[in-house]
């Protein structure tokens, strides 16, 4: 049985405290903006050096986040066995960030020779700090993974906290004191995230000793590599079409703010995640005959919570690039409906993907997230350098949709269960399609976004009530169970 108000509480609790160093974030970007500060064109390059961040993160974790989230199951009866692996991936990823590290020294003048603009190629100046800035954020997403698995809450809101507040506030100070460009944000967000992550290693270090255990290894990396591989295909999806508009570095720019709002949503999506997860695989452990109500409930609620959050933020979030934004960043507040709809489909691939994951058919991730990023990147390729950020949106949405049908399809060949396809897969596919007219009406009819944002903030709600309503009568019944 789901006793729905401790997971509401507990969903509440970790959404908030995964998502608040991206909050935090929302609130850096005006500050560091404006026409005496940083305008679109350095916000052009923050998103070049976020992208590289971002494939550095990858690169340093190496599929292990997930490998330790699936293996933990494993080997928690035995603390010996529990302690290597820990130790185990944490070494992994150190000597893999301390690699990328040197070799960012060794490379930076070749690398810097790959930008166009001269205010990128001086890679030897901000390249290693960017490093750095992988390898922390990898080291502060496997401790958050492993103390959520592990239902240590106040290790989880610790770390959620210090790294929040610390690299911000190092962000800040990086451009307004240190450096008025993006080499300051730079700078900050390597030195802010770096604490949090030393204070990790040595208390991790401390717990579990030091290992680099071969068993473990051989264990740990069939599964994570194919996720490795899927990780770097992500990342093409995510961030490929920023380099298709390099030449366009305004445009850039404003496409990007849009989507660093997104990945507040992104953060609060795997909040949710993070509470939902860890409990999917508890009940496809104990046996999908079972368990098969509560892994639906739970997935089901899910996505209710995410289709919840992305409606309620879109149009608070415009008002806010509206009113605290000075440059031509502003516009960047009309792109907000039709970039957060698209994490509806990240949503839906999350749910179809835990069976497999849990299965160990890792490799399928790798064949179809390849097969994801090949349909993305020749739609940048066609349509991005002739109309602009419209063509990254086009690429994004026809790819994701290719993705979740093919994953729906395998897990239920693998996995099979019994899902209530109109709240998993039809009720959220078909607000996508209407985001998408309501976007391309805006557009040909020239109307201010606001109005196509309230529209499907209604269109959301009534499809939400009238599909989940059996389950909002339930809900209000005494105990809130199901």
């Amino acid at each position: 049985m789901i006793n729905l108000k401790e997971h509401f509480k507990l969903t509440a609790v970790y959404t908030f405290f995964a998502a608040f160093p991206a909050l935090l974030q929302l609130i850096v970007y005006p500050i560091i903006e404006g026409k005496e500060r940083l305008g679109a064109e350095d916000f052009g390059y923050l998103a070049i050096t976020e992208a590289i961040i971002s494939l550095v993160f990858i690169i340093c974790l190496f599929g292990t986040g997930n490998g330790i989230a699936r293996l933990y199951y494993d080997k928690r009866d035995n603390i010996t066995d529990y302690n290597r692996l820990v130790s185990t991936v944490l070494s992994g990823i150190l000597a893999r960030g301390f690699l990328l590290t040197g070799l960012s020294l060794v490379f930076a003048p070749y690398i810097g020779n790959l930008f166009p603009q001269p205010a990128l190629q001086n890679f030897s100046e901000y390249g290693p700090p960017l490093f750095i800035a992988g390898l922390n954020r990898a080291i502060i997403a496997m401790a958050v993974i492993l103390y959520r698995h592990e239902k240590r809450l106040q290790l989880f809101i610790i770390i959620s906290l210090l790294s929040g507040i610390l690299r911000s506030s190092f962000q800040v100070a990086g451009v307004l004191l240190y450096d008025l460009s993006f080499i300051g944000y730079v700078y900050g967000t390597a030195a802010g995230g770096g604490i949090v992550s030393l204070g990790i290693v040595i208390f991790l270090y401390k717990n579990c000793g030091f290992h680099n255990n071969k068993n473990i290894n051989s264990n740990l990396y069939p599964f994570s590599i194919p996720l490795f591989f899927s990780d770097l295909i992500f990342w093409g999806l995510l961030f490929a079409d920023r380099f298709f508009l390099l030449n366009q570095p305004e445009n850039l720019g404003i496409y990007d703010n849009a989507m660093k709002f997104a990945i507040g949503i992104q953060l609060i999506i795997q909040g949710l995640s993070s509470s939902v997860q860890p409990e999917i695989f508890r009940y496809l452990k104990e046996g999908i005959k079972s368990k098969e109500n509560e892994i639906k409930k739970l997935s089901n609620l899910f996505i209710a919570e995410s289709l919840i959050i992305i409606a309620i933020t879109i149009i608070p979030v415009m008002i806010y690039i509206t009113v605290f934004y000075e440059t031509e960043l502003i516009l960047s507040s009309g792109l907000i409906a039709i970039i957060f709809i698209r994490f509806i489909l990240k949503t839906q691939y999350m749910v179809f993907s835990w069976p497999v994951m849990f299965s160990k058919k890792t490799k399928l991730f790798f064949l179809i997230n390849g097969m994801t990023l090949i349909i993305n990147l020749g739609i940048n390729w066609i349509l991005t350098p002739r109309i602009g950020y419209y063509g990254a949106i086009i690429a994004f949405f026809s790819a994701f949709m290719v993705q979740v049908i093919a994953f729906k399809t395998v897990q239920q060949k693998i996995c099979p269960i019994k899902w209530n396809y109109n709240k998993t897969f039809y009720l959220p596919f078909a607000i996508v399609i209407i985001a998408i007219l309501l976007e391309i009406i805006k557009i040909m009819f020239n109307l201010n976004p606001f109005i196509t944002s309230s529209l499907l903030f209604l269109i959301i709600f009534t499809g939400l009530f009238k599909t989940y309503r059996s389950d909002l009568k339930e809900l209000i019944k005494p105990g809130g169970q199901q």
